[in-house]
């Protein structure tokens, strides 16, 4: 953890969705996400955390990384079979989104992801409703996840448990250990612009030096006297 002198909130604090939408967004941009990588794979680990899966206080004890392997997807047999290079099993949850939409009824063999139990969250993703899914956690790293067409019944009863759990975070929060929120919002700044020279004259100081210090506040008055004195001199 950082040395910062901020306290940690005691047991366990309310975080914001929207805060936490941040704090993720920014971890994986520091983990080294591509751009057009992160709104899909942000969404994802929200909602693992708005589902009630624990993802913060994993992503605490082990730190989120992006492994320089791709991921591999074997779509030739009966069974698609998904290799996740290492990857948090819940950054997977786009593309298995689309598998399943292509197949209707599909069995997804899911190998080598971390925390393959983050996969529950599919049931979360709205444009699954017409599917009943399965998630069958077979060893640490290992998972089956299972679709088929839903029955309008299970389709609302989906529909309704979602709105109850999203409807709860965005009025009550997310219930996070402080000692987690403070340090994933710590570990979170990483993925900030460093203060410079050139990142404080585009926060509103024009006359820094090459270290950054700022020679010359920016004021109207300062500004017109410092004007008057080039023109004099």
């Amino acid at each position: 953890m950082s040395d910062s002198k901020l306290t940690p909130p005691p047991g366990k604090a309310a975080m914001s969705v929207r805060e936490c939408r941040l704090i993720l967004e920014r971890l994986l941009v520091a983990s080294g996400a591509l751009p057009g990588e992160v709104p899909a794979a942000r969404d994802a680990l929200l909602a693992a955390e708005v589902h009630g899966l624990g993802l913060l206080q994993l992503i605490h004890a082990q730190p989120l990384t992006l492994p320089s392997k791709p991921v591999r997807y074997d779509e030739a047999g009966p069974i698609v079979v998904v290799d996740g290079s290492g990857r948090l099993s819940a950054l997977l949850i786009p593309a298995l989104r689309d598998i399943i939409l292509e197949r209707g009824t599909v069995e997804i063999s899911v190998s080598n992801v971390t925390a393959p139990e983050l996969l529950q969250a599919l049931d979360t993703v709205p444009e699954l409703d017409s599917r009943r899914i399965s998630v069958s956690v077979q060893d640490s790293n290992t998972v089956v996840v299972s679709a088929e067409p839903a029955n309008d019944t299970e389709a609302a009863k989906r529909r309704a448990a979602r709105t109850r759990r999203i409807t709860d975070a965005h009025l009550n929060g997310l219930p996070v250990p402080g000692v987690v929120w403070l340090e994933l919002y710590q570990r979170s700044n990483a993925a900030l612009l460093s203060e410079s020279a050139e990142t404080r004259s585009h926060a509103g100081y024009k006359d820094v030096d090459e270290t950054g210090r700022i020679v010359k506040q920016m004021d109207d008055d300062v500004d017109v006297e410092f004007a008057l004195q080039q023109l004099a001199g």
